[in-house]
Order: structure tokens, then C-alpha cells, then sequence
């Protein structure tokens, strides 16, 4: 997998952003989206269709993470962000304040 989420977690909002990981570090590879603000999905998506040589199976795989962490702030966005809901998704970085 070449291809690693990164969120931001907010009451308000999330920040959702794609990584690319090489050898040693990763390097940002979209945008941050706001997600309700946005259509942070669909412009997640936009930006992955301008790469072609990454791997489809890796852009569907991060688009799929995108729409799992937006249902779960859903139903849980009045909570404080937790190590346990960090440990749910574990293919997903959260970045912290």
C-alpha cells in the first residue's frame, strides 16, 4: 500500500488529507478537505484520478477509509477523539493538537 490517510478530528469538522509512504517518511500528496464544509471525498477522489501511477487498488482502498472515518465522526463527532478509536484504524494517521 503506497497510500496512507491522514485526518484531522474536530467537533466541528475533519481534515482529510492523502499521503504518499516511500521507504522512510511519507509525503503529502492532496490537499487537506474539510468534510462537512467540502466534499472532501469527492475532491480527495479528483485529486487521486490526476495520479495515474499510483495503483487503483490503493486509491479505492484510501477513498473507502475516507468514507468509514466520515460515518464514524458521524455518529460520534460529539466525543473527544480516543487512543481506542486511533486503534479502529489503524490504516489511518491522526494528527493531534
Amino acid at each position: 500500500m503506497q497510500l496512507k490517510l491522514r485526518v484531522f478530528w474536530f467537533k466541528e469538522f475533519l481534515g482529510l488529507a492523502i499521503d504518499q509512504k516511500g521507504l522512510t517518511h511519507s509525503s503529502p500528496l492532496t490537499n487537506y478537505y474539510i468534510w462537512p464544509r467540502t466534499e472532501a471525498w469527492g475532491q480527495l477522489k479528483e485529486e487521486l484520478d490526476l495520479k495515474p501511477w499510483l495503483p487503483k487498488e490503493d486509491k479505492i482502498y484510501c477513498l473507502n477509509l475516507a468514507t468509514e472515518i466520515i460515518n464514524y465522526w458521524k455518529k460520534n463527532r460529539e466525543l473527544e477523539f480516543r487512543g481506542k478509536d486511533q486503534a479502529c484504524f489503524s490504516d489511518i494517521n491522526f494528527v493531534e493538537f
